[in-house]
């Protein structure tokens, strides 16, 4: 699946930005919000080969928004699914997102658009080259990387997200 330049260039700067949303979340965050960006990190995430088979199903899923406006707030739980074919779909909550994972080398990469609730979303290949996060409708490309840590758990962390926060971590739990 092609990729935008600009999202290529947000996956190149995928330790950075979670180096800094990290130390920004570990220095000024603290409480629940903090414990549960620890616990969506923890575990070690198993080779794309071993992750594949377990993707497909419905998931319960957590966004925890790391750095930039503020240290870390993690929202409570939405439903989420992923199909067979690598489709995957924030299915509750305002901000969604819609999109396909693919293999990239050694690892799985999620390209999707970000809309808001109602919203029909045009695939990530249809937006436009440029994002516009003032256009209404806000439709926005995304991109991350997902590792899964087991059957049960995994997630899908999003360097440089187009608003809000420095670095997303999307928790999958079932």
């Amino acid at each position: 699946m092609p990729i935008r330049p600009a999202d290529r260039e947000r996956l190149a700067g995928y330790h950075a930005a979670a180096g800094d949303a990290l130390l920004q979340a570990l220095s000024e965050g603290g409480g629940a919000d903090l414990d549960m960006m620890i616990e969506a990190l923890s575990g070690k995430a198993l080779p794309a080969d071993h992750a594949v088979p377990i993707l497909a199903g419905d998931w319960s899923c957590r966004m925890i928004k790391v750095g930039g406006l503020l240290p870390v707030t993690a929202y409570s739980p939405f439903n989420c699914r992923m199909t067979t074919d690598g489709g995957f779909e924030k299915l509750t909550g305002s901000q969604r997102t819609k999109g396909q994972i693919y293999r990239d080398g050694d690892r799985l990469v999620y390209l999707g658009t970000g809309f808001i609730a109602g919203d029909r979303p045009p695939a990530y290949a249809e937006l436009p080259e440029q994002a516009d996060i003032q256009a209404d409708p806000q439709r926005l490309p995304e991109v991350g990387v997902v590792e899964m840590v087991s059957q049960t758990k995994g997630r899908i962390l999003f360097p440089s997200p187009q608003l809000e926060s420095r670095f997303n971590i999307l928790l999958l739990t079932r």
